[in-house]
């Protein structure tokens, strides 16, 4: 992850969707704490699978497969050395925020945890 790339409004944006689960556990359970702990834990490892998969498509391991899929749709007509270098240009200035969020989100259940 760069962090050059990094933008406090995206990640507050990001920070604020993955807590609603959490805190609506908080607001509706009667174990309230646990109910907080376990709804961030699980959002928590979905969002650091996702960022995991994200990692791997910022470094290029489906490049093949999206070039193939798109040449047999029908709508790229361009050759494979273009192709990767578009992929580049939109990959280049983009940051993980699913797993910046995951293992923020992974740290918090751990504290609340903590706090039973």
């Amino acid at each position: 992850m760069k962090f050059a790339n990094f933008r406090l409004n995206y990640f507050i944006t990001n920070m604020i969707v993955a807590l609603l689960y959490p805190i609506y556990r908080y607001v509706s359970s009667s174990n309230s704490l646990l109910a907080f702990s376990d709804g961030c834990f699980i959002i928590g490892l979905f969002l650091l699978i996702v960022g995991i998969v994200l990692i791997l498509y910022a470094h290029g391991d489906f490049d093949i497969t999206g070039f193939i899929a798109s040449r047999a749709i029908g709508k790229n007509k361009e050759d494979f050395d273009a192709y990767i270098t578009n992929q580049n240009e939109k990959r280049k200035d983009s940051f993980n925020y699913p797993l910046l969020c995951g293992i923020i989100l992974v740290i918090l259940s751990f504290l609340s945890a903590l706090a039973l």
